[in-house]
């Protein structure tokens, strides 16, 4: 077998994986709570597509939905953080119309 093709069949070995684990689902909407008497100051980030999806105040008792990629058979993944105390919660493996709770 020549080098050259033998090189090829690695290069096609090597991509081949790696389309299929960046694949993305559709995306799903998640609510994030705050079930406190106080207001607090959430940042939302979407951990699959790796950007801030929501950044702002979140009133005592209210909710707020964001939107977020998927994967793996249509999970999210994402971190809600309080930017005022940096308390933060990772939510792995989360499904649409999930309610998760701001810290």
């Amino acid at each position: 077998m020549q080098p050259r093709t033998v090189l090829m069949g690695l290069v096609f070995l090597a991509i081949a994986p790696m389309s299929n684990a960046d694949g993305l689902g559709q995306p799903i909407t998640v609510e994030i709570v705050n079930p406190g008497f106080d207001e607090r100051m959430i940042e939302v980030v979407d951990n699959i597509c790796r950007e801030v999806v929501v950044s702002a105040p979140l009133a005592a008792e209210a909710s707020v939905s964001a939107h977020v990629c998927t994967r793996d058979m249509g999970k999210g993944d994402v971190t809600v953080r309080n930017t005022l105390t940096g308390a933060k919660q990772r939510h792995a493996g989360v499904i649409g119309d999930a309610q998760l709770t701001a810290p």
